[in-house]
């Protein structure tokens, strides 16, 4: 447990470090250039808001970039999952290369799903509480708190859900090293769609929990790495919008994963084909068995997940704007011939 963070903020370390050192040339290199230009010809930045964007539009690039943002995490720490879940079921971990790859596709869009699904609805629950509590008397109580996060249970449980199928598959071809159709077939075998839900009851609510966890501390996290990394956190840039969210991801999302370990354990072990009874007390034994993998892997998974996040919706909002100034500069042409080129 405490290697697992130990490493994870060793990582934010060295982000913090690397950010630094850019700062610091850039604010070099501004200096220079005020000295060779008067103020009065340097332009003055305009603050970038999201009004222009529908929310309904926002909402979509929400969805769209959490999803490529989980599969892209997902796929470059599966090897660490590999590990994870080996040590879950209490077998030794891959002897061959090619055993490290086995669920990788399922794992990636299990967590794409997951992502996508829980950053959208939890997103609009949130809206639609804050817009009851300003017609309400629980504005400002402490139990609009808890509201809150049970919202983001909710919304993390409601992912889980959805995704559950494909972890299962992607535990039963880890714990058993078997290809993706031979786990299918097995799994039907086992007891048909049923037994593609095993674990669900705990993967929600350990999902719900560990989420709910990140969605609620991961605001508050970013605003503290600001107040203390003001210079080194505080711009509008995406570049920084997306090394803040690596590190309060990671620090937030490593925490979760070990506080939420034990049903973890449950989870896998019932999924790969263990009774419910026999699961919890196998894990009760060993509550922070492969916690190590499990921390770290998904450390890195929530950074990844956020800072890509803002650096997709960054994308997708940059070419939104374009699209739509092109389009505004083609209907005023149509409308005025007289001002356009070679008019």
């Amino acid at each position: 447990m405490i290697a697992a963070l130990a490493s994870v903020l060793i990582g934010c370390g060295a982000v913090l470090a690397f950010l630094a050192l850019r700062r610091s040339l850039r604010e070099r290199k501004a200096k220079s250039a005020s000295i060779a230009t008067p103020k009065s010809a340097l332009p003055v930045p305009s603050p970038q808001t999201h009004e222009d964007i529908p929310e309904s539009v926002r909402k979509s690039f929400m969805f769209w970039g959490g999803g490529l943002a989980g599969v892209i995490s997902a796929g470059v720490t599966h090897q660490l999952d590999v590990l994870k879940i080996l040590r879950h079921v209490g077998k030794p971990p891959p002897s061959t290369f090619a055993e490290t790859f086995y669920g990788a596709p399922m794992g990636s869009f299990a967590q794409g799903e997951r992502f996508a699904v829980t950053l959208v609805l939890n997103s609009t629950l949130q809206k639609k509480l804050d817009n009851w509590q300003k017609k309400s008397a629980y504005k400002g109580k402490r139990s609009g708190w808890l509201i809150s996060f049970l919202l983001s249970m909710f919304a993390a449980g409601s992912g889980e859900f959805l995704s559950n199928p494909p972890v299962v598959i992607k535990n039963y071809q880890i714990a058993n090293r078997v290809p993706f159709l031979t786990a299918c077939t097995e799994l039907w075998e086992q007891g048909g769609v049923p037994r593609f839900f095993n674990g669900v009851a705990m993967g929600v609510l350990r999902k719900s929990l560990a989420n709910a966890i990140v969605l609620q501390s991961v605001g508050p996290t970013k605003l503290t790495l600001i107040n203390i990394f003001p210079a080194m956190l505080g711009g509008d840039g995406a570049q920084t919008r997306a090394a803040l969210g690596f590190i309060a991801g990671s620090m937030t999302g490593s925490l979760a994963e070990v506080l939420t370990n034990h049903p973890d354990q449950v989870k896998t072990l019932t999924q790969t084909g263990m009774g419910f009874l026999d699961a919890l007390i196998e894990a009760t034994k060993h509550p922070f068995r492969g916690a190590f993998w499990a921390g770290i892997r998904k450390g890195i998974i929530r950074g990844i997940n956020w800072g890509g996040l803002a650096l997709f919706v960054a994308f997708f909002e940059r070419m939104y704007r374009a699209s739509r100034t092109k389009k505004g500069t083609v209907d005023v042409e149509a409308r005025c011939p007289s001002i356009a080129p070679g008019a």
